[in-house]
C-alpha cells in the first residue's frame, strides 16, 4: 500500500514511515524507559527537547546577569555558590545544572533506545556520558587550583631579614602615600573581597565548562549525523528523514 504525502500526519506531510507517527510516541518510554526501541522522530523530539532546555535555561539566566550587571545593580544573590550533589554552582546556574543531569540520563536513554531499534549495540549509549565525566574531572581539577591559589594569595607575608628592615620601612612610607593619593581618588568603596569558595568555584567551572562544551558538541555530532540518520528496524541506507514508503521498508531501501 503507497502512503500517500499526510496520510500519516496532516500536519507533517514530510512523514512517510508510520514507525515515526508522532501520535504513536510516549514522551514516558521514550525518555525515561531504557528498554525497548524508538524510531526516527521519537528521538529526535527528545533530542530537540533536552537541547533546546539546556541552551535556555543557561543563556537566558547568563544573558540576565550579563544585563543587570551592566546596568549597575546587586547581582550578589545570583552569583553566591550553592551546593549541587558533588560540586558547587551560582544560584543562577541551579536550574540549568539540574536539567543537565535529568538529561543525561535521559539522553542515555535516548540513545540506547535508538540504537537497539537500529538493531546496533545498545552500549554505544554510554558516549553520550563522557561530556560530563570529562567536565566533572576538569571543575574538581580546577577548584583544587583555585582554593589552593586563593590561599596562597591571601597567606601572612614571611618576616623580612634584618638587612631588609630599612629598605622595607621606606618602601611602605612611599606605597601609604601613593595609597592615600589613590584613595582620595577613588569614587566608590571597594567590593568585597572573594572567598576561597568562590575563588575556588570560578576556576572550576572556568575549566569545566569549557572542556564539557568541546566534548559535548562531539558527542552532538555523533548523535546528529549518525545515531538519528540510523534505518528504522535496522532495515535501509543511512539516512536523514521519514521518507520510506512501506514498499521501500520492505525492499531494504
Amino acid at each position: 500500500m503507497n502512503m500517500t504525502t499526510g496520510e500519516i500526519d496532516p500536519h507533517r506531510p514530510w512523514i512517510r514511515d508510520a514507525r515515526d507517527a508522532p501520535g504513536e510516541m510516549s514522551w514516558v518510554q521514550t525518555l525515561l524507559n531504557p528498554l525497548g526501541g524508538s524510531p526516527k522522530l521519537h528521538f529526535t523530539r527528545a533530542w530537540t527537547f533536552s537541547f533546546m532546555g539546556r541552551l535556555l535555561l543557561y543563556v537566558v539566566p547568563s544573558f540576565t546577569a550579563f544585563v543587570v550587571g551592566i546596568a549597575g545593580m546587586k547581582s550578589d544573590a545570583w552569583n553566591a555558590p550553592v551546593n549541587l550533589f558533588v560540586f558547587t554552582v551560582p544560584a543562577l546556574l541551579v536550574p540549568f545544572a539540574l536539567f543537565t543531569l535529568l538529561t543525561e540520563y535521559t539522553s542515555f536513554v535516548g540513545h540506547s533506545r535508538r540504537l537497539a531499534d537500529a538493531k546496533r549495540p545498545a552500549w554505544l549509549a554510554v558516549i553520550v556520558l563522557v561530556p560530563m565525566i570529562l567536565g566533572l574531572a576538569a571543575y574538581t581539577a580546577g577548584t583544587s587550583m583555585g582554593a589552593a591559589q586563593h590561599r596562597q594569595m591571601n597567606a601572612p607575608p614571611a618576616a623580612k631579614v634584618e638587612s631588609e628592615n630599612k629598605k622595607g620601612e621606606a618602601d611602605s612610607e612611599a606605597a601609604a602615600k601613593t595609597g592615600a593619593k589613590k584613595q582620595n581618588q577613588r569614587r566608590g568603596p571597594p567590593g568585597p573581597p572573594q572567598s576561597e569558595r568562590q575563588a575556588a568555584v570560578a576556576a572550576g567551572l572556568g575549566m569545566g565548562l569549557p572542556v564539557w562544551w568541546l566534548t559535548s558538541f562531539g558527542v552532538m555530532i555523533w548523535s546528529l549525523l549518525w545515531v538519528a540518520r540510523l534505518p528504522n528496524g535496522g532495515e535501509g541506507r543511512i539516512r536523514t528523514g521519514s521518507d520510506l514508503t512501506p514498499e521501500e521498508i520492505v525492499a531494504g531501501v
